[in-house]
């Protein structure tokens, strides 16, 4: 046992993994106490046990809530730069909730839903959502739960997730099977589509639908934008019509955390999405055109990205052909530009 006589008290004191953990008590058994569970939390993957120079107090002790304190107490207080941190963590925890379980709210899926909200209705920058899942990684030590895959969003090396076409027809026949047919319908329209799940699927009204080309005037940039549907996409919509009576449009009953209870659901059924979130489908409709050979300018308009740099993180997924160079210069039509209304910024 690290313990060793301090002052009037006794510290516990010792390091696992590179991190040290630190705490004073009044007794050299309440210390060494300590100390066994601790360790014996470590290795559990279990939240830490409290010692008095660590708690901050209150009734929220054990609670997500307890954890922030903690943490801004321990790992924050009177550092340069932290202030930003302190924000980014208080914002995750309330809407994580501040009661939690820590072990819950720091999940990998739970962060991966934080990260879909920064993204579809917080409007976040990729560097800003870096700055949450750093302060979110700080959380994850000071609570000793086991620290979840951070989505990084720029300057992390690794495959981009996309659904692969077998994994949209497991999700489609499952929901189908789980009698949720308007979740399917949801799904399928968001992978055909590219629409960003809550602020343009289910926002969109039946008046904003002509043939088959659906326009989308809520958008992130507030630039519409017109883009056709799949047969597929199509007959999804249609089908909602029963559903919908007065309503305005055909998913704007389906709310956002129907939706995500479902997608949990889903994960804890199907491993292979441990990594995905409802936002990955947009993901998907971007990767796919790209794996198919849609030229980069075309699919920023599909998209309705900004900035051309958003559509070229996709671009290592092109195909190594030049086809339809080599049909133009051989006097042959370039690729019929199926689309569009309107500009997609």
């Amino acid at each position: 046992m690290a313990v060793t006589k301090r002052g009037n008290g006794y510290q516990a004191e010792f390091v696992v993994g590179g991190a040290r953990y630190r705490q004073q008590f009044d007794s050299e058994a309440a210390a060494e106490k300590w100390e066994f569970d601790t360790r014996a939390a470590l290795k559990a993957g279990k939240v830490l046990p409290e010692g008095p120079s660590k708690s901050t107090g209150g009734k929220d002790t054990g609670t997500l809530a307890e954890v922030l304190r903690s943490a801004t107490k321990f790992r924050w207080t009177n550092h340069d730069g932290c202030v930003g941190q302190v924000r980014n963590a208080t914002t995750f925890v309330k809407w994580a909730g501040e009661k939690a379980s820590p072990a819950d709210a720091l999940s990998t899926g739970n962060v991966l839903e934080f990260v879909e909200h920064l993204m579809d209705e917080r409007k976040v920058a990729n560097q800003t959502i870096n700055r949450y899942l750093s302060a979110i990684s700080v959380l994850a030590k000071q609570a000793g739960v086991p620290k979840p895959d951070l989505p990084w969003q720029k300057g992390k090396k690794g495959r981009l997730r996309f659904f692969t076409e077998e994994e949209v027809a497991l999700v489609i026949q499952t929901l189908t099977l789980w009698g949720k047919d308007r979740i399917r319908d949801l799904f399928i329209f968001l992978v055909d589509t590219g629409a960003r799940p809550y602020s343009e699927a289910t926002k969109f009204r039946w008046l904003d639908l002509r043939g088959n080309v659906v326009t989308f005037e809520l958008t992130k940039n507030d630039m519409p934008r017109s883009i056709p549907l799949t047969k597929r996409a199509l007959e999804a919509v249609e089908r909602q019509r029963p559903y919908t009576g007065h309503l305005s449009g055909p998913f704007c009953d389906i709310g956002k955390w129907e939706v995500i209870d479902v997608w949990r659901a889903l994960r804890e059924h199907l491993p292979s999405l441990h990594d995905t979130v409802v936002y990955t489908t947009r993901h998907t409709c971007c990767s796919w055109q790209i794996i198919r050979g849609i030229d980069i300018r075309r699919v920023q308009i599909w998209m309705g990205h900004k900035a051309i740099q958003t559509t070229l993180n996709y671009a290592h997924l092109a195909p190594n052909h030049l086809l339809d160079n080599l049909t133009a210069l051989e006097g042959g039509a370039a690729p019929r530009l199926v689309v569009v209304n309107g500009s997609g910024n």
